[in-house]
């Protein structure tokens, strides 16, 4: 398939996806008179690669299929509405039990997540349960996670992960196993974390939670379709209620405000006048950043996701970079902690145990990923 044609495919799957982000995931989509008729098998398969396939599932209910591709759309949904359900329980489950401790903590990207953006449980794609929690809390939840039978994947003292972003957590007595990342902040390589450090504070507000799901996007290099599908459902259910000169403010004491601003973009095209032009101003980005954001992303939403391999490796560095605004302070730190990151983030990341020298795995780790994040950025943009 030609790049144009992957463009148009994927275009095509942000119509279905997105034909007005204030509508219910039920809502009819009606083809226009005159449409070509759709590459039905491609734009299965594709939704699937983006996170998308039981969200086009509810989307289409009202369209006529192939039987194939109707069957198939369906078994994603029920299989995902079924996994929903089982997580919510457990995230339910371990709820209780944190919250019986005495430990605060914020679901994060969760089913409830997929009820309050969409009024369905099974409509977002949800692999694990996502938890955050007080970095002061963090020994005792390791420990009240062990008794509740989840193994940390991270090897070690708990003390010495104390900077790793995110910690993984497999429970093995359950069928498929369940999975568990427990968070410390929600922003990458930095060292102060505006934004979570604001929902320990406030907890998670309509303004902490939509800077949150930006912040996904640029976190997941604004690879996937799905992240897009989250901010403009969003804006589109709870954007007038939003505090938008608080929410300004916050991302501007974030690095990564000029993302922020650029995730609201792409929102923007989907969902007209629910965010305030002003917004986008203030958080605009610089001609440098830019240039980096577009070099690696192309003309928008739809030429991304054609480019979601590229993105996800080392190709993918010039997006994070860009969404800091290269040449300032920030965005200099940032490239510093990808080159070097800490000791605690590379156990979180490789797995190395406890005593193993990381000076291997942090060289792997270059070769890895420098080679190829050179070739993309000299790459004459297309």
């Amino acid at each position: 398939m030609t790049r144009t044609n992957e463009n148009e495919l994927a275009r095509e799957l942000l119509s279905l996806c997105l034909p007005s982000a204030r509508s219910a995931p039920g809502t009819a989509v009606c083809a226009p008179a005159g449409a070509a008729v759709p590459d039905w098998e491609a734009l299965v398969r594709l939704a699937v690669e983006q996170g998308v396939a039981p969200l086009v599932a509810v989307r289409t209910r009202q369209l006529r299929l192939p039987v194939a591709a109707r069957e198939r759309l369906e078994s994603i949904y029920s299989a995902n509405s079924i996994r929903n359900l089982r997580l919510a329980a457990e995230e339910r489950r371990i709820s209780a039990a944190l919250s019986g401790a005495g430990l605060r903590h914020w679901p994060l990207k969760g089913p409830g997540l997929s009820e309050r953006l969409y009024g369905d449980i099974g409509v977002r794609q949800v692999a694990d349960v996502d938890l955050l929690v007080e970095p002061a809390s963090l020994a005792r939840a390791d420990a009240l996670l062990a008794g509740l039978g989840y193994a940390r994947q991270s090897s070690g003292a708990i003390e010495n992960l104390a900077r790793a972003q995110e910690l993984l957590y497999v429970r093995n007595g359950t069928t498929p196993a369940t999975y568990l990342d427990l968070h410390q902040r929600l922003l990458p390589y930095v060292r102060r974390d505006a934004l979570a450090a604001n929902v320990f504070a406030a907890g998670m507000t309509r303004e902490n939670l939509l800077l949150y799901l930006c912040a996904n996007q640029i976190t997941h290099r604004f690879a996937r379709l799905r992240y897009l599908c989250d901010v403009a459902a969003f804006v589109g259910r709870e954007g007038a209620a939003v505090d938008w000169d608080a929410a300004v403010a916050l991302a501007r004491r974030m690095p990564w405000g000029p993302g922020i601003g650029f995730a609201l973009e792409w929102a923007a095209e989907y969902v007209p006048g629910a965010i305030p032009a002003e917004v986008l101003r203030a958080l605009r980005r610089n001609p440098l950043g830019d240039m980096l954001l577009r070099h690696s992303l192309g003309s928008g939403a739809a030429e991304a996701a054609t480019r979601t391999r590229v993105l996800d490796g080392p190709g993918g560095a010039g997006v994070s970079l860009g969404a800091a605004y290269l040449g300032r302070p920030t965005a200099a730190s940032i490239a510093w902690q990808m080159m070097f990151p800490s000791r605690a983030y590379l156990r979180e990341q490789t797995g190395a145990a406890e005593g193993q020298r990381l000076a291997g795995a942090y060289a792997a780790r270059l070769l890895r990923k420098i080679p190829g994040a050179l070739r993309q950025f000299l790459k004459p943009a297309p």
